[in-house]
C-alpha cells in the first residue's frame, strides 16, 4: 500500500515538471521550430520594406582661397551724434556767407589739378564712397547741369557726354556654326563694339577756384567754381612685333560741373577722414570747408589764357613749368601776407 502511495506520488510529480518546463525529449525539435520560424520571419515577402529615410543634399561649393575679397560696408554707428553731418544732409550744409561785390578789393582766378594717385589724395578714392562715381554720376546721369567748358555757358546733355568719351573698338568674333575648341585664327572676324568710359579710370579732377580778398571780414578765402573730371586719351600704337598697344597721347575735360550745384549731393556722401574714425566726415567739409586736398596750380587768369604748359617759355621744360606754378602760389601768400601791419 505504501508502495502505491509513492508511486502515485512521484509520478504526479513528474507530470507537473514536464507541464512547467516542457518535455525531455523535445528540445531538437523545438529548436528546429524556433530556427525555421526566425528564418521564416525574415525572408517573408508578404510585409512592405521600410521606406528609405530623407538625405541632406549639398549643393558643390568649392574653395575660393584666390578669389578677390569682397568689400563689406561697417553698420551705421551706435551713436548717431557723431554723425550727425550724414543723417542731417542738407540741414547742415554750411553756406557760404553773403560776399557784397564792393567788399571785394582783389580776385585772383586760379585753376588747379587733383591727381588721385598722390598719397595724401588716397581718400579720394575710397571704394566704399568714391568721388569719382559721385561727379560723374551727376553728369551723366543728368542730376545737375553740365557745361562744355570753364566758362559755363554752353550746356552739354549726357547723351552727349557718353558720346564724346565712347569710343569703338575691335574684337574678334567666332563665326556661327564653328565649335570654339576646334576653331582657327581664319573662323574669327572683326566686330566693331562700343566702349563706355568708365568713371574708376579718372585719375585727376581740375577745379577753378577764387581767391578773394574780403574787405569787410579782412581774410583771403579760396572760393571753389567749377571742377571737372580729366579723362586720359589712348590711341592705339602700332609695335615692332606687328600688335598694337594702347598709348596715353593727352587728357580732355569732357564737362565742367558748378560746385555750387553739387554741394547738396556732397553733404550727403560719406568720405573717409584719415584722422578720426569716430567722426566720418561729408565730401563737401572734405573738399569745401576744410581742403583735405594736395594740388597743383595748371593755369591762372592771364592775357593770352593759356595754360602754364602751354606758353612758349615754358612748353618743353616741364621743370620750369612746376616752378612757375609754385611762384603764382607763392605770390598769393606775400599779396595776403603784405596786407598786414605787424
Amino acid at each position: 500500500m505504501i508502495r502505491k502511495i509513492c508511486f502515485s506520488l512521484l509520478l504526479g510529480s513528474a507530470f507537473t515538471l514536464n507541464a512547467q518546463w516542457g518535455g525531455w525529449g523535445d528540445e531538437s525539435s523545438s529548436s528546429e521550430d524556433k530556427g525555421s520560424q526566425s528564418v521564416d520571419l525574415g525572408s517573408s515577402s508578404s510585409k512592405p520594406a521600410p521606406a528609405e529615410k530623407p538625405k541632406i543634399v549639398i549643393e558643390a561649393i568649392g574653395t575660393h582661397y584666390d578669389d578677390a575679397p569682397k568689400a563689406h560696408f561697417e553698420p551705421e554707428y551706435v551713436n548717431s551724434d557723431t554723425n550727425v553731418s550724414l543723417h542731417q544732409g542738407d540741414s547742415l550744409l554750411i553756406r557760404r556767407p553773403y560776399l557784397r561785390q564792393a567788399d571785394v578789393k582783389f580776385r585772383r582766378r586760379i585753376w588747379r589739378v587733383i591727381d588721385l594717385r598722390q598719397k595724401i589724395n588716397k581718400s579720394w578714392t575710397w571704394p566704399r564712397s568714391p568721388i569719382t562715381q559721385v561727379f560723374w554720376e551727376l553728369g551723366t546721369k543728368g542730376l545737375v547741369r553740365a557745361y562744355a567748358n570753364d566758362s559755363f555757358n554752353r550746356i552739354i546733355t549726357p547723351e552727349q557726354i557718353l558720346e564724346i568719351t565712347s569710343s569703338l573698338d575691335k574684337v574678334p568674333v567666332l563665326l556661327p556654326g564653328i565649335d570654339p575648341t576646334e576653331a582657327t585664327g581664319d573662323d574669327y572676324v572683326d566686330s566693331t563694339i562700343v566702349v563706355m568710359f568708365k568713371w574708376n579710370n579718372i585719375n585727376k579732377f581740375e577745379i577753378m577756384e577764387d581767391w578773394v580778398f574780403d574787405y569787410k571780414h579782412g581774410e583771403m578765402k579760396p572760393i571753389i567754381i567749377g571742377i571737372a573730371p580729366v579723362k586720359p586719351e589712348f590711341i592705339d600704337a602700332p609695335q615692332p612685333d606687328g600688335t598694337t598697344k594702347k598709348e596715353m597721347v593727352g587728357e580732355s575735360k569732357p564737362f565742367w560741373l558748378k560746385m555750387d550745384d553739387c554741394r547738396s549731393t556732397l553733404s550727403k556722401s560719406q568720405v573717409f577722414n584719415r584722422y578720426n574714425d569716430a567722426m566720418r566726415l561729408n565730401w563737401d567739409q572734405h573738399i569745401n570747408l576744410h581742403r583735405l586736398f594736395d594740388s597743383y596750380i595748371v593755369k591762372q587768369t592771364d592775357w593770352d589764357d593759356l595754360y602754364i604748359a602751354s606758353k612758349t617759355e615754358f612748353k618743353d621744360d616741364k621743370v620750369a613749368t612746376l616752378l612757375e606754378a609754385e611762384k603764382i602760389k607763392n605770390d598769393l601768400f606775400i599779396f595776403e601776407h603784405d596786407l598786414w601791419e605787424y
